[in-house]
């Protein structure tokens, strides 16, 4: 599915991250990474929903300091359903990366032997506390789960030969029919997040508002 170039171009791009590098192997990215990302997204389409594939190119209106290009690639859908193919590494996750406070409230109250048995064989990939949540005790069950801020779960496999084979599709496709009963304990007890408001945008000041807004030795 992925030809040997594919990790080969995300060691690179690592190493070089700048608009001069992709520039001259943009056709590097298309044809060992996009391409195959797009054709494992449109395989998996049907049984789980709209995929949409990840941009080698980072938004960095809020993180400047971030390197320009991403330096893996993926996909990700419904739910936290999410792929990220590295240089070394392939990572199959499903669920929410980070709760809002409304679901961290619910899913705190909900944490108990059920969702410790569902858990089991499952990495944990979500931010943790260090310290005790807010009403928690030192000594309270599922003392780990209930330090997370949010419930993703996540499969990881070296990269290697069989990359180039179906493999990768079947194995997405049974790490997320086998997150199905975490995420059927998230729906029932934690809920979606709420939506978030869109800002609104501040009118233009009148004249009279911009008059008194400035400074006393520019009023004239």
């Amino acid at each position: 599915m992925f030809p040997t170039d594919a990790t080969a171009f995300l060691a690179d791009i690592a190493d070089d991250n700048t608009p001069e590098f992709f520039a001259a192997h943009r056709g590097r990215h298309a044809e060992a990474v996009d391409a195959p990302m797009r054709a494992l997204a449109a395989a998996l389409t049907e049984e789980f929903g709209p995929i949409r594939v990840l941009r080698a190119q980072r938004n960095r209106r809020f993180r400047p300091d971030l390197p320009p290009y991403r330096t893996d690639a993926g996909i990700v859908g419904t739910v936290g359903r999410a792929l990220l193919l590295s240089a070394t590494t392939f990572t199959v996750s499903a669920g929410p990366w980070r709760f809002d406070p409304g679901q961290r409230r619910r899913y705190r109250a909900a944490v108990g032997d059920e969702l410790a048995g569902l858990l089991d064989g499952w990495t944990l990939t979500s931010p943790a506390l260090t310290g005790l949540p807010r009403g928690v005790r030192s000594d309270a069950p599922h003392l780990r789960l209930l330090r997370l801020d949010g419930l993703q779960v996540a499969r990881s496999w070296p990269v290697g030969d069989w990359l180039t084979t179906d493999a990768p599709l079947e194995r997405v496709r049974e790490t997320w029919r086998a997150a199905a009963p975490v995420l059927a304990w998230l729906d029932e007890h934690v809920g979606e997040a709420e939506p978030v408001e869109p800002r609104p945008r501040a009118a233009a000041p009148t004249q009279a508002e911009a008059a008194v807004a400035q400074p006393a030795e520019a009023a004239g």
